[in-house]
Order: structure tokens, then sequence, then C-alpha cells
């Protein structure tokens, strides 16, 4: 469940600063995410006024202005010349959101952040409200006469059209200008870390910021779009760099501490993994995670959406939640963009719930063995580039919101992901540094080739877990660093366990065969090698494309109280997908099914979201699977299932509910209950009911908890 929701809103919708307008926009604000918000225990807006610029700017003095994101484009680049067509890329040239945009000063940005407050609590009074403001590291969002006139010497990443990304690791050159926090001047050699936090601690509590976002990377890496870095530039790794790197990323935020001891602070990472930014950047990221920095660990990166990677947003999240630095496990949708005129509901998702079901569907194992969940929920954000608020944008998703939490998953999912993130960023081994690279990108390949890979826990997890937790699950891994994680495994798959272990052929002659093991050389083998990898533990995903070279359809298969859940990208909806597992063929809840040669086989639409209750051994056929109308105060449920031919059928109730099946009903509409079914309990599986040589239709039927 999300016991926190944050709406992320730009300075773009408070096109008139006097106090009725900024009341007026509030209300909306709060109002028209009501359904989401209601009962959660904390409520945070989160502010994109500039770049930060304003953070990095500030004199203490609430009457000045300040530049703040009202452009369409990359702020930092030219304004549109007269004569020059609009259609022009917002890239290249800038224009306005709207003629006569109004100015902006801290004394009009605190009386926001104070309405927001005071309406938020109005609204949802026994809610915590927050407040927070952000920085970004690029110039996309506002002019910074800061980063690319006066101090340009600390923008040495990421280009965009020659201009540079905040090194967090940068030195300040020396300045007269008056800061709230340095009245005499920035020293010479002043590091970039200490100076922002010391900054922002002025800022945020003058302004009433409950917290501070960090973007795009500021605190891990400067160029967080990129999979090179300092380490690594794309053929060649440079480990003589690696301590020093890694002290100087870790020092920025002891810096930042040492201004700004007490904020709160959260973080959008980059958009790669654990192992990738270490591997480019020395990022690192356990330690990061422990030392007591008050931070928040970074949710999925919108990478899907811009450029439909799905395998490296699951992947990327899933090493960065596998630890965490508390108790805040995020996730973020890209609703609108308030910058560079999209809002990917519409014009990168299709108007579907791609890209909420499939991150939802990720769950963590945690040290006590116990599945954990997104708890923490970002929209980026609610208004669009224009500074408008459609309802119909947050009406039209906002039940796939509120679906997704309710389908949360509360067990391991079928694969489990066993992540070195201690051992991947605590390494001095420079043969490491390409083997966790390696590693995660084939993780990401694979994903993206349809491999339903959505569950991640740590090696240091791992150790603390008992062989229960995982008995239905098969165990994904790395070349163990450590002998203890590699005995585990031995363990854990003499007990029938499978094991998948991926690694350079190096790596992996240095792993003894055992039984119910796998090993997959990521030096020769391609992506699809873990799916057919998958097929040694029962579980069979085949495409049939009707062209060669489109993506297969990326799938997340979750469990949630007792059910299994088939969340589903399609990149191409004329691609056939045909399911085994070592129960049968999944017949999908609403769904017709064509049995192939014993596979179930289905033609996704561009997002899915299914439950399975129903596993059917049956070599051909059409089967139906539909919810029904029970008709009676005894029975909840009904899942009516049509087409069955001497079929071995397999049905799962949901928890602590009598179940039976049923071949039809009497005259007075009672179930009539099918004695070819009798309640199994397997060691693996737990209860269900189990019907052999099943032909025509039958009503699976489940009670009411209450009821015995």
């Amino acid at each position: 469940m999300f016991k926190s929701v944050t709406l992320e809103i730009s300075l773009k919708p408070f096109k008139q600063t006097d106090d009725a307008y900024i009341s007026s926009v509030c209300k909306k604000v709060f109002t028209q995410w009501q359904a989401l918000l209601k009962d959660r225990e904390s409520i945070s807006i989160m502010l994109w006024t500039a770049d930060g610029s304003e953070i990095l700017d500030y004199a203490g003095r609430l009457e000045d202005e300040f530049e703040w994101c009202r452009f369409l484009g990359v702020a930092n680049r030219p304004m549109i010349k007269e004569g020059e067509h609009p259609s022009i890329s917002s890239y290249a040239r800038k224009q306005d959101y709207m003629e006569n945009a109004p100015k902006m000063t801290y004394a009009i940005l605190k009386k926001i952040v104070d309405t927001f407050k005071e309406e938020g609590k109005n609204a949802f009074p026994r809610s915590t409200i927050r407040v927070g403001a952000t920085f970004d590291i690029g110039p996309e969002f506002a002019i910074s006469d800061f980063k690319y006139n006066r101090h340009n010497e600390i923008c040495s990443g990421e280009q965009i059209e020659q201009l540079g990304f905040i090194d967090a690791t940068a030195r300040l050159n020396a300045d007269d200008r008056y800061y709230a926090s340095y009245p005499c001047g920035i020293p010479e050699g002043e590091p970039f870390g200490r100076f922002l936090g010391k900054q922002a601690n002025c800022f945020l509590k003058d302004m009433g910021f409950d917290y501070l976002w960090l973007s795009n990377g500021l605190g891990y890496s400067a160029n967080p779009w990129q999979k090179t870095g300092k380490i690594f530039d794309g053929e060649k790794y440079y480990p003589e760099r690696l301590a020093f790197t890694k002290e100087r990323v870790f020092e920025f935020w002891k810096l930042f501490r040492e201004g700004c001891p007490d904020i709160p602070i959260e973080t959008r990472g980059t958009n790669n993994s654990v192992g990738i930014d270490f591997a480019s950047d020395a990022v690192p990221l356990y330690d990061i995670y422990n030392a007591n920095l008050n931070i928040t660990a970074p949710p999925n990166s919108p990478w899907a959406a811009l450029n439909d990677d799905y395998g490296l947003e699951m992947m990327g999240h899933m090493t960065r939640v596998a630890e965490l630095p508390n108790e805040h496990f995020p996730f973020r949708y890209y609703l609108h963009d308030p910058w560079f005129i999209n809002s990917p509901w519409y014009d990168r998702y299709d108007s579907t719930p791609c890209d909420i079901y499939l991150p939802m569907a990720i769950s963590r194992i945690d040290e006590e063995g116990r599945v954990m969940t997104a708890n923490k929920f970002n929209i980026l954000s609610v208004d669009n580039s224009y500074g408008n608020m459609p309802d119909a944008c947050a009406n039209e998703p906002l039940p796939h919101f509120l679906k997704a939490e309710k389908d949360s998953p509360d067990e391991p999912a079928p694969f489990v992901w066993i992540y070195p993130v201690r051992e991947y960023t605590t390494s001095c081994d420079s043969e490491l540094l390409r083997e966790m690279n390696t590693g995660d990108n084939f993780i990401s390949s694979a994903i993206n080739d349809g491999f339903p890979l959505c569950c991640v826990t740590s090696t240091d997890n791992f150790l603390r877990h008992s062989i229960s937790i995982y008995k239905k699950s098969t165990l994904i891994s790395p070349a163990p660093e450590s002998d203890e994680i590699l005995h585990k495994l031995q363990e854990f798959a003499k007990e029938g366990i499978g094991v998948i272990i991926y690694a350079s052929a190096a790596r992996l002659k240095q792993i003894p065969d055992f039984c119910n093991l796998t090993k997959i050389n990521i030096e020769t083998e391609s992506a699809s090698a873990l799916r057919k990898a998958a097929e040694n533990y029962g579980w069979c995903i085949l495409h049939e494309k009707k062209v060669d070279n489109i993506k297969p359809p990326t799938i997340a298969i979750s469990r949630f109280e007792n059910a299994h859940f088939i969340s589903v990208y399609n990149a191409n909806t004329t691609t056939d997908t045909l399911l085994h597992t070592p129960l049968g063929a999944p017949i999908l809840l609403g769904c017709e099914t064509e049995i192939k040669d014993g596979f179930a086989s289905y033609r996704f639409a561009r997002a899915e979201h299914r439950e399975c209750r129903v596993f059917v051994e049956q070599q051909s056929g059409v089967i139906s699977c539909r919810e029904q109308a029970p008709g009676n105060n005894y029975y909840r449920r009904a899942i009516f299932i049509k087409g069955l031919k001497d079929a071995t059928v397999r049905l799962f109730s949901e928890p602590n509910c009598p179940f039976d099946a049923s071949n039809g009903k009497s005259k007075l509409y009672r179930f009539v209950l099918d004695e070819r079914f009798h309640e199994l309990e397997d060691d693996v599986y737990g209860k269900y009911l189990l019907g052999e040589h099943i032909d025509g239709d039958i009503y699976f039927i489940m009670g009411r908890p209450e009821v015995k």
C-alpha cells in the first residue's frame, strides 16, 4: 500500500500570482487527485520551481526575482527568433509557455508553499502534508546564470548541445557575490557539495520546504543518461581511477550533510543500474545507503517512456531496491512533462497502463524474508507543458494506479534475482567491473526479450533466508562473489530449487556443476538464453513474431493472494505469446486462449494485467475463462471455464476461502459440485483443486472467508 503519495508540479499553473489565484490552483490539485490521496499517511507536493539555481543564487531576500521554468524546451538554449516557425525543435529553440508570464519572487514562492500546506491540510486533515523543492544538474528547466556563466567550471558532465551537467564532485572558482550562506562570496576551491548544502539549508528553511529532491543523478553520476563515465569510456575500463572517484562521490554526500544536516533528501538517480553506475562512475551505493544520510532510494527511471526500454527500467530499479536506506520503496510514474510538450499517458503510452503494472509488479525480499512492494508513489507531473491540468489525464490512469496498488505482490515471484549490491559497490577488483557491467546489461536485455523477472533480494538478505521462502521460485544469480552464497545456492538446489547462474566464461569455470543448476555464458549467449534456461524448471515462454527484428512482449509474473498475475507491455500487437508453466498452461481471467501443443497462446494488447488461478494440461482446443456473478450469498466469486477436453485442471483459490468446482447449476440456481475434483495439498504450491480427464465447462467457486 502507498503510505506516501507525491504530486509533482511546476510553477506554470500559477499564471497569476495573487492570493486568490494561488489558492485556486492548490485546491484544484488536491480535488483532482482526491481518490488517490485519501487515507494516505503522507501527501507531498514537489515543486519544480526552476532548475535549482534559485537555491544556488539565494541571497536571503524575499523580494528578489528569480528565473523559473517558464519556457517550452531547453531553457538555456537561444530563444526562438522572430520569423522562425514555431515547429522548430524545442531542443534547438526555447519558446515562452504563455504570453506575459508572471514574474516570480521568493516571497511569491513562499506564499505558494504555505498555501499548498494550508489547502492540503484542509482537504486531508489526517494526513501529513509536505512540500518539497527540486534541484537539477542540467540546462533544460530554467535559465541558469550560475551554471552556464559564472560557474561553468562545475559542469563537466554529460553534454546537451554544448551545455554540461553538474558534476557533484566539482570544486568552485572564487567569486565575491553575496549569498545567503556565503555573504563574502565563494572561496576558491570550495567543494560544490558543501556550497549546495549550506545554500539549500538556508533556502529550504526560509521558504518552508520540508525536503529536497536531487534530480538526474546528482550525488551519483554526472553522466546519468549514459553507460559511460570516468571509469569506463565505452571501450576501456580505468580501474586506476576507481578509488579516487569513489571517494569523491561519497565525499559529496558528507560535505552536503555538513551544510544541510537535517532536511530529508529524495533522489532521482540515474537511468542505469547499481552495477553499471559503479563500473562507469564508481558510484558507491552500498556506502551511501548505509551512511545514515537521511535519503530515499531512487525510483524507477522514466527511460521506458522515453525510448521503449522497459528492460533497463525494470532491471535498474530492482538493483537499487535490493537494499534500501530506510523503509521507503519508491515508484514514479511519468504522466506529464512540464517542459518538453509531451504527456506520456497519451503520446508515449497510447493511453494504456503498461508503465504502471510492469514496474508495480516489482517486489523485494527484505532481511526477514518479507515481500515488500512500492509504498511511496510519485507522479511526474500533474501539470503539462502549458501549465494546464486536464481532468481526463488524471481520471484515465487513476483506476490503474489503484488496481496496481491493490494487486501488489505478497509472496516471492516465480523468478527471484539474487543481487550483490555490497559486493559490486565495495569492490576493488578491476575484472569485476566488466562482469557487473556486462551482467546487468544481459539481465536488461533478457527482460526486453520476455523473461519475466520482477523480484529481487540482496545477497546479504539472501544469506539470512530459509529455503521455505523460495519453494515456488527459481533463483537467478551472477557468479557468486563469496563461497557462502555459492554454498547456499547449492543447498537450495539439492532441495529441488532451480538455480541459474550467469557470468563470463572465466567466472563460470570457477562454479562447480551441481543438480538443478543451469549456467549461462553472457559473453557468447544471447538474451534469449535466460528464457531457454527457464524451460529446465518447467517455464516455457515462446514468441511467434509476424515480422523479424521486433521486440517481444515484456512480461512480469508476480503472485498475490495465491494467484499469479501477468503484466505485459507488448511492443507489437501482432506477436503471439505461448506460455506453459510447471502447473500447466495458464488460463488468464477475462481471456480466451487457443491451446497449441499444450501451450496457452495469447495475442496481448499493448498493455495487459491479468489474474490467473486456472492451469490446464490439454493438447488443443480453445478455452475461455471469465468471471461471473455467483448468484447467491454463500459464494463470493464464480469463474466460468469453458472448452475443456480431457484436461487436467488445477484451480487456486484466494487464501482462507472455501472453494469448490461445479459442473453447473440446479433449477434453484445452486451450484452442483463436481465430484471429479478433489483438494490436493502440494509441498510446493499448497492447497488447490485438481481434476483429471475433465471435459466441457466448469465453474470455479470461492466462498466468503467468514463462511464455513
